[in-house]
């Protein structure tokens, strides 16, 4: 896999979700922006939804966890579930054994083996795929980069976001 660069506009990109960058947009509940962009070409690993599923027992935080189930079951996201002897499989053990965090492994492995985008902030993590060209990534603020662009957005709007999401 060679080293892509983001282009706007590509109705082509499908991402794979980690976490953390999910987790920037259900925090501030707005996934809105994700359907906008990329509706129907978006991917969780299930060990991200999982791990999604400890705020159940939170009942200050259970709303994200329930979002995130109703954008999944609305279509917006598909699923991935690792199995057992699957290229992914390989990828994701190998990954875990260096040290990585299960939904980021399963994130990249996903992404490696669909030759899809991530999308994932632990840029400590995943840089060295990056450099050797064996992963493509985009971050949050990429996203809203491109929100900015194709829905024709203030720089007052999306610092607000931004705003949101540090907060």
């Amino acid at each position: 896999m060679s080293s892509k660069n983001i282009l706007i506009c590509d109705t082509n990109l499908r991402l794979v979700f980690d976490n953390d960058c999910l987790a920037s947009f259900l925090w501030i509940r707005r996934i809105d922006i994700l359907e906008t962009l990329y509706k129907s070409r978006m991917y969780i690993p299930q060990i991200v939804v999982d791990e999604f599923s400890y705020l159940k027992s939170y009942s200050n935080y259970s709303w994200a966890y329930n979002d995130l189930i109703d954008a999944i079951q609305k279509g917006l996201f598909t699923v991935i579930d690792i199995k057992v002897g699957d290229k992914t499989f390989e990828e994701y053990n190998r990954l875990i054994k260096l040290n990585k965090g299960k939904g980021e492994s399963a994130a990249i492995a996903i992404a490696k083996t669909m030759d899809n985008y991530i999308a994932c902030n632990n840029l400590r993590d995943i840089r060295p795929l990056i450099d050797c060209g064996e992963l493509n990534n985009i971050f949050t603020l990429d996203i809203l980069y491109e929100y900015y662009i194709k829905e024709n957005k203030t720089i007052d709007e999306i610092e607000k976001i931004i705003t949101d999401m540090r907060s």
